[in-house]
């Protein structure tokens, strides 16, 4: 039976199934623009059900769709992707739905990827983006319900339930490549700090970052305090391991310290960069064809060094992480002057603090504040985008916890707080997801320019997919 579009001022019943119906008894669908809207509707149906007295459970108000591929059918519930591989899958998909709601779809748009073309600028040259053509054909719409409905959802259409924020049918479309090699080299020396975690799942092994560089042959150093140094040398070369002198030892600064140690160090040796990574980087992905790849060689860092080489005033670099970078979500290859953190490039002659040359200060936030003062002075800085970092969440039981914990145990107030002493002009301090976060104004930015480089490269790599 076609479904009829209902309106506010139509008079409506519940026939002998519990669905919503006109007079003439054809079924009813909501289309709504806002929440306002949908709360009305919604408020008068349930009256209905109140008026004619019906049972808890036999009848329901039907869903309620938005215009822009969003089911809602429990307003309290929580959304699940449902993608199909083309749209004849998901003609099989809405059959079930409409028997199982009892309701009719027949109007719910959905939607479907778009091929977007990559901006072009400064930093955007480099290898663009492919898209895999079946992705492009496949349908999806946010169904917004209970977790006891996804669960009946998937047992109707007889697959197996992986997660409650997508499905897939009848089956997701298969990735047959899942790594990536730019049979390259880094150009600059690696550095990982890393405090108390030498010791994992019961054994001495290296902290996670150090795993993933030896699995790629790639050299590093990393450098600990000494009484941790014998234990982390029973897992890591000792040529490897340099130990923190004595003098930027037990200062109470977190990471500071540490941080300021290498910098000093790499102007020591005349390096003219270098990287320092957090000790908790499970791996870096690249993006492409709509899928991660996983990277199996220093591609993960040339690619950066790149960047960043072909302009004069580029003194920060480093990748975004890999939860902000979906591989079906294609924005631009970079994103410019934004905060850089965990995985940074940086230049030995970057803009100091002091007479002794510190780039770190402070206890909190020390990347977000690094960032900061370089992007006030007029100087842009590069995250990677395409290629990202899968780094597990900050705190844990690395070598901040303490300060962290001093955090109103991981409140964040603290932390947020510490930013407004040098930065009130450019941050807010909001609440998010139960804690208290900063929110950069990153619109006071977006002139900073890039001078090029005399000797800008339109860098080409030579990837290989396995």
């Amino acid at each position: 039976m076609e479904a009829n579009k209902y309106e506010s001022e139509d008079e409506f019943t519940i026939n002998e199934k519990g669905e919503f119906c006109d007079e003439q008894g054809n079924l009813l669908t909501i289309e709504v623009n806002d929440i306002t809207e949908l709360t009305e509707y919604y408020e008068k149906m349930i009256s209905k059900v109140a008026e004619l007295k019906l049972e808890q459970g036999i009848s329901n108000p039907p869903p309620f769709k938005f215009r822009k591929g969003i089911l809602i059918v429990d307003d309290k519930g929580t959304n699940i992707g449902i993608h199909a591989t083309d749209i004849n899958e998901m003609k099989k998909v809405i059959k079930v739905l409409e028997k199982y709601y009892s309701c009719s779809l027949q109007k719910l748009q959905f939607d479907y990827m778009k091929r977007k073309e990559v901006k072009k600028g400064e930093g955007y040259y480099l290898q663009g983006l492919e898209y895999n053509e079946e992705y492009l054909k496949s349908p999806s719409f946010l169904l917004k319900c209970s977790n006891q409905d996804k669960d009946k959802i998937h047992e109707l259409l007889n697959i197996k339930k992986r997660s409650d924020k997508w499905l897939w049918y009848p089956k997701r479309i298969e990735q047959t490549k899942f790594y990536v090699e730019g049979n390259t080299t880094n150009e600059y020396p690696i550095f990982i700090i890393s405090k108390g975690r030498y010791y994992r799942n019961k054994k001495y092994q290296p902290p996670k970052t150090a795993v993933y560089l030896e699995s790629i042959n790639v050299d590093y150093k990393i450098v600990v305090e000494p009484q941790e140094a014998e234990d982390y040398a029973k897992s890591i070369s000792r040529s490897k391991i340099i130990i923190l002198p004595d003098e930027y030892l037990n200062k109470n600064q977190g990471s500071i310290p540490v941080r300021n140690f290498v910098h000093h160090y790499n102007i020591d040796k005349e390096n003219i960069a270098y990287w320092i990574l957090d000790d908790n980087i499970n791996d870096y992905y690249w993006v492409d064809n709509n899928e991660r790849y996983k990277v199996r060689d220093a591609f993960a860092f040339k690619f950066v060094e790149d960047l960043m080489n072909n302009y004069d005033n580029v003194y920060l670099a480093g990748h975004q992480y890999k939860m902000f970078c979906p591989p079906t979500d294609y924005r631009n290859i970079v994103q410019h002057n934004a905060r850089v953190f965990s995985s940074i490039l940086i230049r030995t002659d970057i803009p100091s603090l002091n007479d002794e040359g510190d780039i770190w200060r402070g206890k909190y936030n020390e990347d977000v504040d690094l960032s900061l003062r370089i992007l006030k002075q007029g100087l842009p800085t590069i995250l990677s985008i395409v290629l990202s970092a899968d780094k597990e969440r900050t705190g844990g039981s690395g070598g901040n916890e303490e300060i962290y914990i001093e955090d109103d145990n991981h409140s964040g107030v603290t932390k947020s707080n510490s930013l407004l002493e040098h930065h009130a002009d450019c941050i807010d301090i909001v609440e998010r997801y139960g804690r208290t976060h900063h929110k950069i104004k990153t619109e006071m930015f977006e002139n900073n320019k890039y001078i090029r480089s005399s000797h800008f490269t339109e860098n080409k790599y030579n990837i290989i997919y396995k």
